[in-house]
């Protein structure tokens, strides 16, 4: 199980807004809080280091590259657990070595459990 002194919060940045609100109620219904971004303009305007305790960010945005970003965010806060997620295969070698080893990939669709395991906040099964 994931430990982390802040109390836990995901950003959620996908340009699908159905399927961020989707994981928005997912993650409630698991207890865990979220807010949403739907472009990488609102993620750099809601992100702070150390606000959000994980980040769950879409690979294809139409404003940018979610895996560039997500990147620049992890080396910003080291304490930050990313996942990468597409409707492509993905994969974290898209990520710079430093940073690689705080982050998962999921392939959409995902089961709302593998969501949960690869934020690191469930034991895998």
């Amino acid at each position: 199980m994931q430990e982390r002194t802040a109390a836990i919060q995901v950003l959620v940045v996908d340009d699908d807004p159905t399927l961020g609100r989707l994981l928005l109620r997912f993650l409630a219904r698991a207890g865990v809080p979220a807010d949403l971004a739907v472009s990488l303009a609102e993620a750099r305007a809601t992100f702070a280091p150390g606000l959000h305790s994980h980040a769950v960010v879409d690979l294809t945005l139409p404003d940018g590259s979610g895996a560039e970003w997500l990147a620049e965010i992890l080396a910003q806060d080291t304490a930050l657990i990313g996942v990468l997620s597409s409707g492509y295969p993905v994969s974290t070698e898209l990520l710079p070595p430093p940073v690689r080893h705080r982050a998962a990939a999921l392939q959409k669709p995902f089961a709302p459990p593998a969501l949960l395991e690869a934020l690191g906040l469930t034991p895998p099964a």
